[in-house]
């Protein structure tokens, strides 16, 4: 342990030698010892052997800093890996100080549309490391008696064919379409639906659901689920009806997609 003042006196040869070799000690050890230097300099490294922390003077020279323990592998620093990782990517520990990357989960919702005209809507532009997909209605009427269903699409539309659905109420009515994924199986020009519908995708561009919904005009709720598998990546998804002829006439619908 060896601590200087960093200033080499006017002193006989030996005694500059001395005072050389009592700075070099000092620079080696990182001027280590139990108390702080006496004197101190901007940027200054201290070895505190009573606390057993390395410290660094601050740009003022008005305090330390504790930069780590000095018995510690890499100062008891977690030590990130190598590579800069790529883009999307977060930090994640194995709760002993190891780092990776890896994929962090991105949620977004999409803007709520009004339900209350046209024969669907549609949401558009959902990007493609969505992995899961939650549609959100509330108060939705249609014009007629038609089911409600979701149908899927990519880049070269909305698919219509190719869905393996079923539903069914709490009064046991039941239903089945091969045009879209059903939310309901039983409906009246006065049903008002409220729930959600979740989408998850199975392997590649093949997703499937399930869903509740509940009637707020009617002691009534209807659960479903099924399956499609698309030809290239998802990018919307769409809210209409089976005969796709009853229009949409209260209610708001929403979606949110993570990945």
């Amino acid at each position: 342990m060896a601590q200087h003042d960093y200033i080499i006196d006017n002193a006989t040869g030996a005694a500059v030698r001395a005072d050389l070799n009592n700075a070099l000690a000092a620079i080696v050890s990182l001027n280590s010892g139990a108390t702080a230097p006496s004197t101190t300099y901007a940027y200054q490294p201290w070895a505190d052997t009573a606390t057993g922390l390395l410290k660094l003077r601050n740009a003022a020279n008005t305090g330390w800093i504790t930069i780590g323990t000095l018995a510690s592998a890499n100062l008891g620093l977690v030590v990130g890996p190598a590579s800069a990782g790529t883009a999307n990517q977060v930090l994640a520990t194995d709760g002993a100080g190891v780092q990776t990357w890896v994929d962090r989960v991105r949620s977004s919702y999409a803007t709520s549309q009004a339900s209350t005209s046209g024969t669907s809507i549609d949401f558009t532009s959902i990007p493609s490391w969505a992995k899961s997909i939650e549609v959100m209605f509330a108060g939705v009427s249609t014009s007629g008696t038609s089911n409600l269903q979701i149908q899927l699409g990519t880049s070269s539309g909305f698919t219509t064919t190719g869905y393996l659905s079923g539903c069914i109420t709490s009064t046991s009515s039941t239903a089945n379409s091969t045009t879209g994924l059903l939310l309901s199986a039983a409906r009246a020009a006065t049903t008002v639906s409220h729930g959600i519908a979740t989408l998850y995708v199975l392997t590649g561009n093949q997703w499937v659901m399930n869903t509740t919904t509940g009637n707020s005009d009617t002691a009534q709720i209807s659960t479903g689920g099924g399956s499609i598998s698309l030809g290239a990546v998802l990018d919307r998804v769409r809210i209409t009806t089976v005969n796709g002829t009853d229009t949409f006439d209260a209610g708001t619908i929403n979606i949110r997609y993570e990945g």
